[in-house]
């Protein structure tokens, strides 16, 4: 049985997306008979930890996860993945193995000073890393000879592709039976809206909740639904629903007509590409990272990102189109995401074992 070693960054409590697709492959590897470990550093390099969570506290934490071998409830895992907590990346912390897969650029130089029994190593890139800082290394992250590169987008392929030749692009998926259409675009509430809430300031939550206070009082009946890891911020109306960490995001897709996100900068567009297979109506910023998605669609509505005005007018629009506009708009959404499958996914990346 082929052994797989996946290494990321930290410990994911709470939902993210690039978190997310390395738990999916996993499961998935797993449910085809590998035998896979997921691996969580303690420290991982140039990772901007909290001052309030040194090490000898992550470690204490980690113990207490480790002895009751939890693996985090948000996500749904293969029952032989196995959990690991390491300190660093080195051979003494990880077994040996036929191929690592990893995430996060700032893995890379540790991840390739591995010996040779460790596997074949592979980088799932998702996006291109530079909010924190060091642009230089994370482009010599791609430069790694010991390293398979494979990019999660065109958008990321493109950046790597300057650095490395060989990448390869892989496109992300998402479980077409969970996030699926289960109601009728139209038989759902009117002026109902879903939207990612997060306090990073690249999410740009702060340009859409400007937008729907002015969109408000135009149409009073409005409905807004925010969902997301963050507490309740402060600059959330009263009239604004906020879910934290809710469990039933497909039904929550389904119980909204339009989805709303407003990234100022993605590798993917995890959240987006959920909403488009629940058939949900969607608006977009016009960035490189949701190029998959707005390209040969021209139901899918943009706006430029950062600026709540062009936000505004958009949701205007949106609430100007007729029914018929509407019910075809969510059925091109279902049919254009139907090609992002996991067993094709699954298979490609297997290609490089």
């Amino acid at each position: 049985m082929m052994k797989i070693n996946i290494i990321l960054p930290l410990f994911a409590r709470v939902p993210s997306g690039g978190t997310k697709i390395m738990y999916e492959y996993a499961s998935r590897l797993s449910e085809k008979g590998f035998n896979v470990q997921i691996y969580n550093c303690l420290k991982t390099p140039y990772y901007p930890y909290s001052k309030y969570k040194p090490f000898f506290i992550r470690k204490l934490i980690s113990f207490f996860y480790d002895k009751n071998k939890p693996k985090p409830n948000w996500f749904s895992f293969d029952k032989e993945v196995k959990f690991n907590f390491i300190n660093n990346i080195s051979d003494d912390q990880v077994r040996d193995a036929d191929i690592i897969l990893f995430t996060w650029w700032a893995l890379a130089d540790p991840i390739n000073k591995l010996s040779e029994s460790k596997g074949n190593k592979i980088n799932i890139i998702q996006d291109y890393e530079t909010w924190t800082g060091h642009e230089n290394l994370v482009h010599d992250s791609y430069k790694k000879d010991n390293i398979t590169n494979i990019a999660i987008s065109k958008f990321v392929y493109n950046i790597v592709k300057s650095f490395d030749s060989k990448v390869s692009f892989i496109p992300n998926a998402i479980d077409l039976l969970k996030f699926s259409c289960r109601k009728p675009i139209l038989k759902r509430s009117n002026n109902s809206f879903i939207m990612m809430y997060s306090k990073e300031y690249r999410k740009g939550s702060e340009v859409g909740l400007k937008a729907f206070q002015k969109l408000k009082k135009i149409f009073p009946d409005l409905e807004l639904t925010l969902f997301g890891v963050s507490d309740r911020g402060e600059e959330i109306p009263d009239w604004i629903t906020y879910l934290q960490n809710p469990n039933n995001l497909p039904e929550l897709y389904n119980s909204h007509m339009f989805f709303v996100t407003n990234s100022l900068v993605e590798g993917w567009g995890l959240p987006l590409h959920e909403a488009m297979a629940s058939g949900c109506v969607c608006i977009c910023t016009d960035i490189v990272g949701h190029s998959q998605f707005i390209e040969n669609n021209p139901g899918m509505l943009t706006y430029e990102p950062g600026d709540y005005k062009s936000l505004l007018n958009v949701l205007k629009r949106l609430l100007s189109l007729e029914n018929h506009e509407l019910d075809l708009i969510s059925e091109n959404n279902i049919k254009l995401v139907q090609k992002y499958d996991w067993n094709k996914t699954i298979n490609q990346l297997i290609n490089h074992f």
